[in-house]
């Protein structure tokens, strides 16, 4: 297996599955009583994405959770921690140069910081020296900064493998392939080292998430609706910072009365 596809599977592990699990954590409990105000072209490729949700949930059942569960069991909690710090760490030059290109210094100096004292006095990332003084920009990535330029969102797309996503991300992933700087500095051997820490790391977030995870892909009464919802709530969210113009709460009129 070469080592740009190796790159390629962690991108589509660690974005999609990460991002969703993430997604559920902030977004569940508001999902209930929700629904996006943009709905009628929102996904014009339906019939395509419930086939490769369909995937992506066969995959997730027969490969990505029970090797997940495997991790967890195996391995102990306290090499998830360093493995799951490690791995964070070695994200932070791709958040910085999206910080750049976003003209956020501040956040781009910050992370620089961070990565520095991470990568030395923090032994490679797994001390999380640099939180504990305080000292973290904002993380970043392609899709963000694209969204910055003005680039709009585009339909809703289910990726195999990758997941929810839209347009403009699925172009963010592959401009995240293509400027994350240690790829560019790195050997083919330490390109695989990083990518099985951040591949183990997805499997430890998989396994930490497990209920929440499952109760979404398999205890929904329709599951790509559900993830459809929680996904494109929460990242405008991310993306905007307010719930006001993406969010509808039916019960809003009543308590105002």
């Amino acid at each position: 297996m070469s080592v740009k596809f190796r790159v390629f599977l962690e991108m589509i592990y660690g974005w999609g599955s990460f991002r969703l699990i993430l997604c559920l954590s902030l977004f569940l409990p508001v999902t209930a009583c929700s629904s996006l105000q943009q709905g009628e072209n929102d996904d014009p490729f339906e019939g395509f994405n419930r086939k490769a949700h369909v995937f992506n949930q066969t995959l997730d059942k027969n490969l990505l959770r029970p090797l997940a569960m495997t991790y967890a069991r195996n391995m102990p909690e306290r090499l998830q921690f360093v493995i799951s710090n490690v791995a964070e760490n070695l994200s932070t030059p791709g958040d910085v140069a999206n910080n750049l290109l976003q003209a956020d210094l501040e956040s781009g100096f910050k992370n620089i910081v961070k990565f520095s004292l991470n990568s030395t006095l923090g032994l490679g990332g797994s001390v999380r020296l640099a939180e504990a003084l305080n000292i973290q920009g904002k993380a970043g990535d392609f899709g963000q900064t694209l969204n910055a330029w003005g680039a709009q969102e585009g339909p809703y797309v289910v990726l195999p493998f990758l997941g929810p996503s839209t347009g403009r991300d699925t172009f963010g992933t592959l401009g995240d392939l293509t400027i994350d700087p240690m790829g560019r500095v790195l050997n083919a051997e330490a390109l695989a080292f990083t990518y099985g820490l951040k591949v183990a790391d997805v499997l430890g977030n998989r396994a930490q998430f497990a209920e929440m995870f499952d109760s979404v892909l398999y205890g929904s009464a329709d599951s790509y609706e559900q993830a459809k919802l929680i996904y494109l709530q929460a990242r405008r969210f991310e993306l905007n910072g307010s719930q006001e113009k993406d969010y509808f709460d039916p019960y809003d009129e009543i308590f105002e009365e």
